[in-house]
């Protein structure tokens, strides 16, 4: 007992300290771009149709443009993506946005007036993914999202989920270290304010004691996933959960299957790999009739020169991959009937 006055101290001081580092948690780019995400959806409740998923997702798709394609007014498509917000991150959200939407809302008068609404949150939402994003990837940011989006009550379904990586322990250690330090969480981003914050930004003429020179690479690298059972396993358990749990969130899931660098190659190592890659989104899908595959990697379409860095088109080419998604969505039947045009009517003519 005499230990712990002294021990519980020094812990309020380390957590005092932590939040002061980490400005109440505030600090890193990663964060504030959930929190971006956050503000975008949850007050838009009018909001019919969702875009998911990382910037592949939203970069070439303008909610404008998904209001042209089902004739709905201005506003009814929200923007719900996060850079960088792959499969788990995505599934972390939708979590939320289920938790959110199944809140109690008092309504003034009538009948069961506290009942939470019964009607799905969303008419349809997209989420699109590419072959690069379904190796397991190690970069910490990836449970940072996870821990920053999920509720408290799904953190056993998310630790079920990371039972299937190659590493559980250490995706469930980082979680918790994240859960207990702000600074921990985003390292960098606290190196970054306070170096800035104290010493300021090297000059130009110096730059070069800030970093350590890497040997150039003597070829360009194709960034890609090699489709191991081992290293997607964690990916495709989080695009499972992801679709089981948009089935109660919304009417309608399209899954796009996006196109990046590698997919324009005819080497036969990266046409296994899609070959795989489609294979197992099609098996997916076929087990959940609330879920649309459309598959917008038609390699016949798809040149190297239309990436800026492997995986992001350039903006030349969004038109072409806006008509790949019109054209699978009018071969799903998924679009609606155009409106006919009115009769011109004759204007009087006042004699």
């Amino acid at each position: 007992m005499r230990r712990l006055v002294y021990i519980l101290p020094i812990l309020i001081a380390v957590a005092v300290v932590d939040q002061w580092l980490t400005d109440d948690r505030s600090i890193g780019w990663e964060r504030n771009s959930v929190r971006n995400s956050l503000d975008r959806w949850e007050n838009r409740t009018h909001s019919r149709f969702a875009i998911m998923g990382s910037s592949t997702s939203k970069d070439w798709l303008p909610g404008r443009y998904l209001e042209s394609l089902f004739q709905l007014k201005r506003g009814q498509v929200v923007d719900a993506h996060i850079n960088g917000c792959h499969q788990g991150c995505t599934w972390s959200s939708v979590r939320r946005m289920l938790q959110r939407h199944r809140m109690k809302r008092c309504r003034w008068k009538g009948p069961n007036r506290c009942e939470p609404t019964k009607k799905k949150r969303f008419d349809a939402v997209f989420f699109g993914t590419n072959l690069f994003q379904m190796c397991e990837d190690g970069h910490s940011k990836r449970v940072l999202q996870h821990q920053s989006l999920l509720p408290t009550q799904d953190i056993g379904r998310l630790f079920k989920i990371y039972a299937s990586a190659k590493r559980p322990l250490e995706h469930i250690g980082r979680y918790l270290g994240m859960a207990l330090s702000g600074a921990y969480g985003d390292t960098r981003a606290i190196r970054d304010y306070w170096s800035t914050k104290f010493l300021g930004r090297g000059p130009a003429s110096s730059e070069y004691r800030w970093y350590r020179a890497r040997p150039e690479s003597t070829q360009h690298e194709i960034l890609s996933c090699d489709y191991e059972a081992e290293n997607v396993a964690l990916k495709l358990a989080f695009t499972a959960a992801l679709l089981d749990d948009l089935k109660d969130l919304s009417e309608m899931t399209y899954l796009m299957l996006l196109p990046d660098q590698s997919r324009a190659l005819k080497e036969p190592l990266h046409q296994q790999r899609w070959a795989a890659h489609i294979a197992a989104h099609e098996k997916l899908v076929s087990r959940r009739p609330w879920v649309k595959l459309l598959d917008l990697s038609a390699p016949d379409f798809i040149r190297a020169h239309h990436f800026k860095d492997g995986f992001h088109l350039k903006r030349s080419a969004y038109k072409e991959q806006q008509q790949r998604l019109r054209n699978a969505l009018d071969a799903q039947g998924a679009l609606p009937p155009k409106k006919a045009k009115e009769p011109a009517t004759k204007q009087k003519v006042n004699k």
